[in-house]
């Protein structure tokens, strides 16, 4: 899943940017028999397609890896995207009633829309073959009687190109009491890593269901659930066929649906770029000449951190430390209140949060978002995932600079399990309740916090 992400995802990407840029030199050709471009006008319809294409579609979920969607719903995604980007190349050139060839800028519109159906019919293909050889696999657990087991085995195995690794979770249809049914799934959730859980149907299902949801989303699990026929609550869900089974999702948060998660990755990209192209620029100048005043060592500072789906990756900071280089891999000693380790400057630094600024390079690279539950170095998080409740649900989102847990007060390492849960909890409340009011509202709190003194850090 990391590969796909960090490796297949931008040569997708530019690969229909290719796809772009050919289609514009084609269709000149074709208007003007010579491969230049006439004029400046053609060179900027140009420019917006190359950026707009894999910008909208990293942001609408384009890319995302959907295992059980059909060529069809991506051709529908594309051509929807293509006609957005048409329509606002055409208001480009109306309203800035610049001239351009329409034969030239139809050819465009329409040879670009062709090559990116084809280029999407090939990237929906190549990941059906990686995936039949057994590469970017996904593991599933599979809770249900053998019967349901060996039809839903059986579908797999008659669709390798969906890239799903079943293994049956539970041996016994739970005839033993409800704890140590909830033993023995805590066992196994605890040895073997599982991407996403279908529960299945099996007696006493009702009786137990809530307990193996909870369970499973303690281990950070995806819960699909197949829809029995007495199920009067699945018909108010979104059901979707999974395979032989109809099935819901136990969690839908907002940030889950497409319309939600385009709007807040667009927004974390306008605003980090306009963050990092108006202020951080000079900000960092004076930040890194008082670090290397004060003392030795570099002025940034990367340490590995725990991403959205559990994935890690290396979260910026302006270095307010003297130079402890095993921190870098994500271990070691949580900050305390205080701490010798920290400098004169890193105190001021940590206490107005300017220390993070560096972190909006990471909202711009997709590990982090604006607003979001603050990642935790690999060791902690590990730790803390062990014993609070819900805490791997925080996974399910990206990381932000700030979050719902910090404008409340809880900000800052700590070794306190009742203070960690307190946190996770605020970060679970926003998870499942976002909106962009209530980003908007975590902004200006934090800025306020800032301005004042009042971040609460050390």
């Amino acid at each position: 899943m990391k590969r796909y992400a960090k490796v297949l995802v931008p040569l997708f990407a530019i690969s229909e940017m290719i796809a772009i840029v050919f289609a514009a030199y084609l269709a000149v050709y074709i208007r003007y028999g010579f491969g230049s471009f006439p004029n400046i006008v053609h060179e900027n319809v140009l420019y917006i397609s190359a950026v707009l294409w894999p910008s909208l579609a990293s942001a609408s979920g384009y890319y995302k890896d959907r295992r059980t969607r059909k060529f069809i719903n991506t051709f529908s995604h594309l051509t929807i995207q293509w006609f957005f980007i048409s329509f606002i190349l055409f208001a480009y050139l109306v309203l800035a009633k610049l001239d351009v060839s329409r034969l030239s800028f139809s050819l465009f519109l329409i040879l670009s829309y062709f090559l990116l159906i084809v280029s999407g019919r090939i990237r929906h293909q190549f990941l059906e073959k990686i995936r039949t050889r057994g590469m970017n696999q996904r593991s599933i657990g599979f809770i249900g009687i053998e019967k349901q087991y060996s039809i839903f085995c059986s579908w797999l195995h008659d669709n390798p190109s969906f890239g799903f690794q079943p293994t049956r979770i539970m041996e016994t249809a739970f005839p033993e009491s409800l704890d140590e049914s909830a033993k023995k799934l805590k066992q196994m959730l605890s040895v073997y890593h599982f991407d996403e859980i279908l529960i299945g149907s099996f007696k006493r299902r009702k009786d137990i269901l809530t307990v193996i949801v909870d369970i499973a989303e303690e281990y950070g699990c995806r819960v699909r659930i197949e829809r029995e026929k007495e199920d009067i609550y699945s018909r108010h869900l979104d059901l979707h066929q999974f395979g032989p089974f109809r099935v819901f999702s136990v969690r839908e948060e907002p940030l889950a649906r497409t319309p939600n998660k385009v709007f807040k990755r667009i927004f974390d990209v306008v605003f980090s770029s306009l963050f990092l192209l108006f202020i951080f620029w000079w900000i960092h100048l004076i930040v890194c000449a008082l670090i290397k005043l004060t003392s030795k060592g570099p002025i940034f500072f990367k340490q590995k951190r725990v991403g959205k789906n559990g994935v890690e990756f290396y979260c910026y900071k302006f270095r307010t430390m003297e130079e402890n280089g095993s921190t870098y891999e994500g271990k070691g000693e949580i900050t305390k209140q205080i701490d010798s380790r920290i400098t004169p400057i890193g105190a001021f630094l940590r206490k107005t949060n300017l220390d993070e600024f560096p972190q909006f390079i990471n909202v711009l690279l997709g590990d982090m978002s604006v607003i979001g539950p603050r990642p935790h170095m690999l060791e902690e998080d590990y730790k803390v995932a062990e014993v609070l409740s819900k805490y791997r649900i925080r996974r399910f989102i990206r990381p932000g600079i700030s979050g719902w847990a910090q404008v409340n007060g809880f900000r800052g390492g700590t070794e306190d399990m009742e203070l960690m849960q307190k946190r996770v909890d605020y970060d679970v409340a926003y998870i499942e309740s976002w909106t962009p009011l209530l980003d908007l509202k975590i902004m200006y709190l934090t800025i306020l916090q800032m301005l004042t003194f009042k971040t609460g850090a050390h």
